[in-house]
């Protein structure tokens, strides 16, 4: 016991002395890497119009380079471009985790909502079991309004690191219970079950998942919350309603998604957009993912092509408020894709899928699991320019820090690795 405790000492002084390095490496960063996009270290900084600062991050998970191509390709061909493709600006985000090279998406998300790296599987905690605050939270205590969508559970480790804070991602039940105690304003996905008590029934078939008894959507709608759980009704929600819950699945949304992510994005940023100090929302593309996972090249691509109308949602908005920061980028890539113009005769080959001319194209994979492989980050609006580099995944925050929150750079560690024996 005595040796465990000396190593337990010995790694927090570790852990203390890394951070205190971490820091100074950031300050450093910030006047060298961050500059690659302005050599004067200034940026495009909202306008001095009295307009709210909002923040819309758009995560398709999973969505490496070769997904995005993929979806171009058939939706606009080799010379056309995606929504995300035609933002101002284009970065690269290494995703590798605190104790992993390779990501999940519990590691990568806390690392893109809280600045920090953790351990995979961990939700906006540090390696050491420390919470993190999220952008969502600082957000929440300037006054502005905050929301997440996605076509996953809403307990799903991406919405998860935005407003939970739990050592497990498999911790859904609880998940839920933070997001409602912290009354994020708008919550829109699947995931009803981890809403409900065990035995009990909401929209949809599945019973509920928690021991606890407790009825988070009685509760969600006790403090104020309007709740839906059909497109129809979905469909009828005012502007001006203030929270919102929405559940339209037990687990995942099922294919059709209905409502889409574009239709969410759309009452998502309606709804926050009323707030005079400004929004935060995170929407994701959870089932990119998903798709990835299974090599279904058919799938990946409706839904990264679904998830760039989204995209196209939060640029039009943004097209008519200066102080507007969007951001398209992914946790990490999944299933090693590749495309190619001429089949290669591999096994498991998916295609041909073909553009709009009739040119085919075909996709390649190399694994079922994550990759380790960096990410395109795609920008536009108030401080996008600071996001031409490539970059930890905890940089997006800091950005997006700068952004909503404070003119001033707030420096956190760019790396936070747990030591190795």
């Amino acid at each position: 016991m005595q040796r465990v405790s000396r190593r337990q000492n010995q790694a927090m002084r570790i852990a203390r002395v890394l951070a205190v390095a971490a820091v100074l490496l950031f300050c450093w960063i910030g006047a060298t890497e961050a500059v690659g996009a302005d050599p004067q270290g200034e940026s495009v900084a909202p306008d001095a119009n009295g307009q709210p600062r909002a923040v819309i991050l758009l995560i398709g998970d999973g969505m490496g380079e070769a997904q995005r191509t993929a979806a171009r390709w058939q939706a606009v061909g080799e010379g056309g471009q995606l929504a995300m493709d035609a933002m101002d600006v284009s970065g690269w985000s290494h995703t590798g985790s605190a104790d992993n090279p390779v990501t999940d998406s519990a590691a990568a998300g806390t690392a893109l909502a809280t600045g920090v790296k953790t351990n995979n599987g961990v939700i906006s905690l540090d390696p050491l079991g420390n919470t993190l605050p999220t952008i969502l939270e600082h957000a929440q205590a300037k006054g502005m309004a905050v929301g997440l969508v996605t076509n996953v559970p809403m307990a799903h480790a991406t919405p998860a690191v935005f407003a939970s804070h739990v050592p497990s991602r498999n911790m859904m039940t609880e998940i839920a219970s933070q997001m409602v105690d912290h009354q994020v304003d708008v919550l829109l996905g699947g995931g009803e079950e981890d809403f409900l008590p065990e035995g009990e029934a909401g929209c949809y078939p599945g019973d509920g998942k928690r021991t606890d008894g407790r009825n988070l959507i009685d509760d969600a709608v006790t403090a104020g919350y309007t709740h839906v759980c059909t497109p129809a009704a979905f469909a009828t929600v005012p502007l001006t309603t203030t929270h919102l819950l929405g559940l339209f699945a037990d687990g995942g949304m099922t294919r059709p998604f209905s409502p889409t992510l574009v239709q969410m994005t759309q009452t998502a940023i309606g709804i926050l957009g009323q707030d005079p100090d400004g929004f935060f929302l995170m929407v994701e593309g959870g089932q990119i993912d998903w798709a990835c996972h299974a090599n279904d090249a058919a799938n990946a691509i409706t839904d990264t092509i679904d998830f760039d109308a989204a995209v196209a949602v939060a640029q039009a908005y943004a097209a008519t408020n200066p102080n507007v920061l969007v951001i398209v980028t992914a946790d990490h890539e999944t299933g090693g894709m590749s495309v190619a113009l001429d089949p290669t005769g591999d096994p498991g080959e998916d295609g041909p899928f073909r553009m709009p001319d009739d040119t085919l194209f075909y996709v390649n994979w190399v694994t079922t699991t994550h990759t380790s492989a960096d990410v395109p980050t795609t920008a536009q609006g108030a401080y996008a320019d600071l996001l031409n580099v490539t970059s930890e995944n905890t940089y997006i925050y800091s950005v997006m820090f700068r952004a909503a929150i404070s003119d001033r750079w707030i420096w956190l560690p760019l790396v936070h690795r747990s030591g190795e024996e």
